[in-house]
């Protein structure tokens, strides 16, 4: 017996498989994150394996960033920022491929890690991936070929935490990344330095971020000299884009 094919399932099959349809390259696995254990480590249940993959569940640290440790007043903030952004999400990780099986010394898999954001488009409309489902519960009568799925990937979570002043770059040599092609492609940790305003004034910056801070901060402190933007006045770091450290709460 010959059957058709229902339209609608058909669909909803396509968007269980979304992860799939990654338009973005670091793809090597993807899982939902269980568990933050601080600002730059979290536990993952994988879905999109790999075969470095050995556990169901695996501890991830961003590469090449740093977060206050736990046991310092910055490190709560740090992870609620993180558990906040990651908890319950699916991730994508690019795994370190220089690294023996990409772990580090703690058998932690060391990563860029990246966020979905999937949008769903008709001719009519676009929605959420949250949303897909009631869409075509309602919509009984839409083809699947009128029916674009794209999904994009968001700035790497390395640099977003990072840009959000809850982490500082740390750029091991031992791994195959470049932080600074977070930010700008083909661009150079030291050509992005010398960009830099190294005269001093009232507040500083960083390159690499969009926060300043009172020099006396202790995430100023952690900025790389040739990292270091100066302004004369809260207005002139304001005027540069940046915003106020939540730390140390500069005007």
């Amino acid at each position: 017996m010959i059957t058709r094919t229902n339209p609608i399932l058909a669909m909803l099959a396509l968007i269980s498989l979304l992860p799939i349809l990654a338009l973005a390259a670091p793809d090597e696995m993807s899982g939902i994150v269980t568990y933050v254990v601080d600002g730059n480590t979290f536990d993952l249940r994988v879905e999109k394996t790999d075969p470095r993959i050995l556990y169901e569940i695996e501890r991830v640290r961003l590469a090449d960033v740093d977060s206050p440790e736990m046991s310092t007043p910055e490190g709560e903030p740090a992870k609620a920022f993180t558990t906040e952004y990651l908890l319950g999400k699916t991730v994508w990780l690019d795994i370190d491929n220089r690294s023996v099986d990409g772990r580090d010394m703690y058998d932690r898999l060391i990563a860029v890690v990246y966020l979905e954001d999937a949008i769903i488009s008709t001719n009519t409309s676009i929605m959420s991936k949250e949303t897909a489902l009631d869409y075509f519960r309602l919509m009984a009568g839409d083809e699947p070929e009128h029916v674009n799925v794209f999904i994009n990937l968001t700035h790497p979570f390395n640099r977003i935490l990072v840009d959000s002043g809850y982490a500082v770059i740390n750029d091991f040599t031992n791994n195959e990344f470049v932080p600074s092609d977070w930010w700008a492609e083909g661009v150079s940790q030291s050509e992005s330095g010398q960009m830099a305003d190294t005269t001093e004034g009232q507040f500083v910056g960083s390159t690499q971020s969009n926060k300043y801070h009172y020099p006396s901060c202790v995430w100023a402190e952690k900025i790389l000299p040739q990292n270091r933007i100066w302004f004369s006045s809260s207005e002139d770091a304001r005027l540069a884009g940046y915003v106020p450290c939540g730390v140390c709460k500069p005007p």
